[in-house]
């Protein structure tokens, strides 16, 4: 024992025999490091109790951890006989581990994870021992100008390692510049309405002046826009027979739980006698101590200006957080709480007196959701899907909500169930760069949109090259993911944030004038983007799909066509598949998917002759169709495939024969690939590997007035859909890989557009 010890004892001393004044340097810069990582980390797990706080309470812990590291850690390798420096060591083995942990729970991979948690560390190494050695070997520095260098290389060193670059560039189809223009307003002709109105800037603001002003239960904590500031003092709504699961510091930051959530809403209201359509918007899920209510305020002052009352939506109570996760069934909430909203300020309207009372037009409801929400916005419109049983549906019942906006949406299914509306107009937005929702999902809900004989009603979808997912709120910043993995998110080339608030801006103003106020006209512009090509930012690629309720499918390939009779290729493969989202998951329709490797491919839908009396009303129309550019993939050596070109050819009973060049009209767009991350071998180390894809393959509309077709004998005879005996797509490209969906006919007047030359 007494040997024991003594060898203890000595073992103790010579703990620290092996560091020295360089390596001192070193184990410093490694501290100045893992503070560094720490402090990063501690903005991506707020408490909030506040910034300043935080970084206190994350630091001291930090500082905590590194004491005790350097005075234990020595000790054991100094036992261990590691013939190393052992204060240096601890240090190094601290800052890799803590690194690994923050990189690990930022959903990177373990490997990768590990591999940069001990690159960091070797850099703080490196730093530590060349900084040490220009001090000790006689270089005449003063105290401020080595701290400053020393404080700039630390800083280098945090910004070199997310910003390592691509070692494989990407083609540059996801970045600004002149290439950009073309999609805009560089084609030769476009299609413009054919009432030859000139439409104005949506995204202005119009002739109403803005009353600002919220409701709220008053007693919030954190914000006083719903605390003691409020302008109308609203009940709280029990939803304990859905939370099942409310976590304890959940109450304890809010102040409630789930028997009294609260109704908080910002208001914008247009002064003016009304009544006024009345649209809705709710964020999605944000990290809860960062609020994201307010992030819509330019969406709210814009359409209020324009005669809408806009509210937006607190749901921040709903949102994650690191401490207190989730409740339970969070996203069937988001759509419960919007059915709560409505009701309330239904009681508000029916009032004598209040500014609410007689102000809302009740046949004119407009749900926005984002994210989360913009699943949630669906879910409430077909709330009887969920919430069949709940009182609240029983007050709602001549409540018509028209519109829904699905911004960057998720799809999951919510109790085995997904939201299907029928007589609904609906738009979904999403962005190719989104980091967080990284598929198209709005897609999936805009196939599960169907129309009846209802006139005037429409879908479309937008999908932007260089949009992301937290752009679209003000309050969310220009990351995707929170920190520190957001580092790793490539920024080169995404959108600034007012330029696809801009966006959001054109298109949604746009289609609530045309849902909510019966101006067609704007139909227009979800057909072909480049109708607003002056009110739109260069800087991203733009894609629409479009369908109205008064569309004819004359081929869906979901089902026997009344229309078709039969089908002829030649020099393809083709057959009908389901149509897949970046991760391989259907989207719930199917298409055709036409594969060539030789020129003058070609595909034939045959017409039967009975289908006369059902294509009658379409002679003055517009044949439509969607088209997904599926051939992605690039080659070895970056190279972009060929874009496909096509010819169109309708035949009649008698042998006339018209033909049009789809290029002349609108071009098929190139994919919009994406370089998710700032490393490139970092796109498959991502948990899940949500960024293996580059790209997605995305519908694009393409709708052909009829007069456009031209006859081969040169008679200037116009084709009659009634007398059509076939439909050809001619395949010009030597090879090439496309889907074809939604065959079908448009008919003149309200949706209809024509084509003409742009002056």
């Amino acid at each position: 024992m007494k040997k024991t010890l003594r060898w203890m004892k000595n073992r103790y001393k010579l703990r620290l025999s092996r560091d020295n004044r360089l390596t001192y340097y070193a184990t410093g810069s490694m501290a100045l490091l893992g503070t560094a990582a720490m402090s990063l980390a501690a903005k991506g797990m707020p408490t909030g109790l506040g910034t300043w706080l935080d970084q206190l309470i994350f630091l001291t812990a930090n500082g905590i951890g590194m004491i005790a590291a350097a005075i234990l850690l020595p000790i054991l390798f100094a036992i261990a006989y590691i013939p190393l420096p052992r204060r240096l060591l601890s240090m190094v083995l601290y800052v890799g581990v803590e690194v690994y942990c923050i990189l690990y729970y930022s959903d990177l991979e373990l490997v990768p994870s590990l591999i940069f948690g001990s690159a960091f560390s070797l850099m703080g190494v490196l730093l530590g021992l060349a900084l040490g050695w220009l001090r000790l070997s006689g270089f005449r520095l003063s105290g401020k100008l080595f701290a400053g260098m020393f404080a700039a290389a630390i800083l280098g060193c945090v910004q070199l390692l997310p910003g390592f670059p691509w070692p494989i560039e990407l083609p540059r189809l996801t970045t600004a510049g002149d290439e950009l223009s073309g999609t805009i307003d560089g084609a030769e002709s476009v299609i413009l309405p054919s009432s030859k109105t000139t439409l104005a800037n949506p995204s202005l603001s119009g002739t109403y002046e803005v009353l600002k002003f919220s409701y709220g239960s008053g007693k919030d904590k954190h914000r006083e826009v719903f605390g003691d500031k409020t302008d109308i003092r609203s009940e709280g709504v029990d939803a304990s027979s859905y939370i099942t699961v409310w976590p304890k510091l959940k109450s304890a930051f809010w102040g409630f739980d789930e028997a009294s959530l609260p109704l908080n809403g910002r208001v914008w209201m247009p002064q003016g006698d009304g009544p006024f359509p009345l649209v809705l918007m709710v964020h999605g899920n944000h990290l809860m101590e960062y609020f994201s209510d307010a992030g819509y305020e330019y969406l709210g002052e814009l359409l209020a200006s324009r005669g809408m009352i806009a509210v937006s939506v607190d749901a921040n109570f709903f949102n994650f957080s690191v401490w207190s996760s989730l409740p339970n069934d969070d996203m069937k909430m988001r759509a419960w709480l919007m059915l709560q909203h409505l009701s309330y300020l239904k009681d508000l309207d029916k009032l004598e007196k209040g500014i609410f009372a007689d102000r809302i037009d009740w046949n004119s409801i407009a749900l926005i959701g984002h994210s989360r929400g913009g699943q949630a916005v669906a879910m409430a419109a077909d709330a009887k899907r969920w919430f069949a049983e709940d009182d609240v549906l029983q007050k709602l019942e001549d409540v018509n909500i028209k519109s829904v906006v699905a911004i960057a949406p998720t799809d999951k299914g919510i109790d085995d169930e997904s939201a299907h509306l029928t007589d609904v107009n609906y738009l979904t937005i999403q962005g190719a760069r989104d980091g967080d929702v990284n598929n198209f999902y709005g897609d999936r809900q805009y196939n599960r949109i169907s129309f009846s004989d209802n006139e005037g009603l429409f879908k479309a979808g937008l999908y932007l090259s260089n949009a992301n997912h937290s752009q679209f709120n003000t309050d969310w910043g220009r990351m995707d993911e929170r920190l520190p993995g957001g580092l790793f998110l490539n920024s080169e080339g995404l959108m600034a944030g007012e330029d696809q608030r801009q966006v959001a801006k054109v298109f949604i103003s746009a289609f609530l004038e045309a849902t909510l106020f019966g101006r067609s006209e704007y139909q227009a512009l979800f057909q072909d983007y480049r109708i607003g090509r002056d009110w739109l930012p260069r800087s991203t690629r733009y894609m629409n799909r479009y369908e109205s309720s008064g569309t004819l499918i004359i081929e869906d390939f979901e089902s026997s066509s009344s229309i078709i009779r039969g089908t002829m290729m030649e020099g393809l493969e083709a057959s009908e598949e389901s149509v897949k989202d970046r991760d391989g998951n259907g989207r719930g329709t199917t298409g055709l998917l036409m594969e060539w490797s030789e020129p003058e491919a070609s595909y034939t839908f045959e017409f039967r002759p009975n289908s006369a009396a059902k294509l009658h009303d379409y002679a003055d129309g517009s044949l439509m169709f969607s088209l997904a550019n599926s051939e992605w993939q690039l080659s070895r050596d970056q190279k972009l495939p060929p874009l496909p070109k096509l010819e169109l050819e309708a035949r009649d009973r008698e042998g006339t024969v018209w033909t049009m060049r789809l290029e002349e009209l609108i071009p098929v767009q190139p994919p919009f690939y994406t370089s998710f991350m700032v490393f490139g071998p970092m796109e498959r180390t991502v948990k899940d590997n949500k960024y293996k894809e580059s790209a997605e393959a995305v519908f694009q509309s393409f709708i052909i007035p009829l007069n456009q077709f031209k006859a081969e004998d040169e008679s200037g005879k116009l084709v009659l859909p009634e007398q059509l005996d076939s439909l050809t797509f001619k395949l010009l490209t030597d090879s090439g890989r496309i889907m074809i969906d939604d065959i079908g006919l448009m008919k003149q007047g309200g949706t209809y557009v024509e084509y003409q030359s742009t002056p």
